[in-house]
């Protein structure tokens, strides 16, 4: 079988997004994405979709690996193989050229999360010299009601992905940076409670995402996080709300606080470094 990789940007939008649902299927997670929410990941998340790449067999699109950019860093944002493509080798062969064009690009690092219950993509990923960072958690909490006092004020966007940037992890996963919330517009919210911090998505749909959690530095050890977690709760009260598996585990414990149950999949967050000694 004949492999070549071809620019996604060279890709009609709807066929890329029909080809990334497709390498998606019966997957642990599937992805089932419209052609505006594929744009708002690709702004959000920084997609380069001149360095993402279209895996083609026999010249038919059968994968795709999206390809997030900032600085020196680039990211696998994601990598789906069509099902009838998956253990031919495709993944292994297009594994090598993306480190490889990433290499010619200048890049540093290579970074990405992948499902830690997914033992072929992780073998795949250490097969290529891929290090764990650490493991990413995910929580929910269902038709939450909490009766804290709503001593809330919202903040823009910008400033909260500001906050992150100055005072959170310097290696945070992508998707919980400062410049990843900072790309984020309404209506997902930012709001505040002294020196405590929270980012959603939507906080008016039955389903909602917590982005982040902030507590300044010398505000931290007061149990703040899981409190402005509750007020938040308390003024959008009888929602569901989710934390993806893309929360550093060390990091947790704010959400155990906050009454959250542990989900069953977790993340392994990988880097990769792309100097000449590595």
């Amino acid at each position: 079988m004949d492999f070549d990789l071809q620019p996604a940007s060279d890709q009609p939008l709807p066929d890329l997004v029909q080809t990334l649902n497709r390498g998606f299927e019966e997957y642990l997670v599937p992805i089932h994405l419209n052609v505006s929410q594929f744009l708002n990941m690709v702004r959000k998340d920084s997609i380069d979709l001149t360095a993402s790449r279209v895996l083609l067999a026999d010249g038919n699109p059968e994968g795709v690996a999206l390809i997030a950019r900032r600085g020196w860093v680039s990211r696998l944002a994601a990598m789906g193989i069509s099902t009838n493509m998956r253990g031919k080798g495709a993944g292994s062969w297009m594994m090598e050229r993306l480190i490889r064009q990433a290499r010619e690009r200048g890049d540093r690092e290579l970074v990405l999360e992948v499902i830690e219950q997914n033992d072929a993509a992780v073998r795949l990923y250490q097969k290529f010299g891929f290090q764990t960072t650490r493991r990413l958690l995910g929580f929910i909490r269902r038709e939450a009601i909490e009766l804290e006092e709503h001593e809330l004020n919202e903040l823009d966007l910008r400033e909260m992905g500001a906050l992150i940037s100055q005072f959170g992890l310097r290696d945070l996963p992508w998707q919980l940076s400062g410049e990843t919330i900072a790309q984020m517009t309404p209506p997902a919210r930012a709001y505040r409670n002294g020196h405590s911090y929270v980012a959603v998505s939507n906080p008016e749909a039955d389903h909602v995402v917590i982005w982040s959690v902030l507590v300044e530095p010398q505000a931290r050890g007061k149990n703040l996080g899981a409190h402005v977690l509750k007020q938040v709760i308390a003024k959008f009260t009888g929602r569901t709300w989710h934390i993806p598996a893309i929360y550093p585990e060390e990091l947790s414990g704010v959400f155990e606080r906050a009454n959250f149950e542990l989900e069953q999949l977790s993340q392994w967050q990988m880097c990769l470094s792309l100097s000449a000694s590595a």
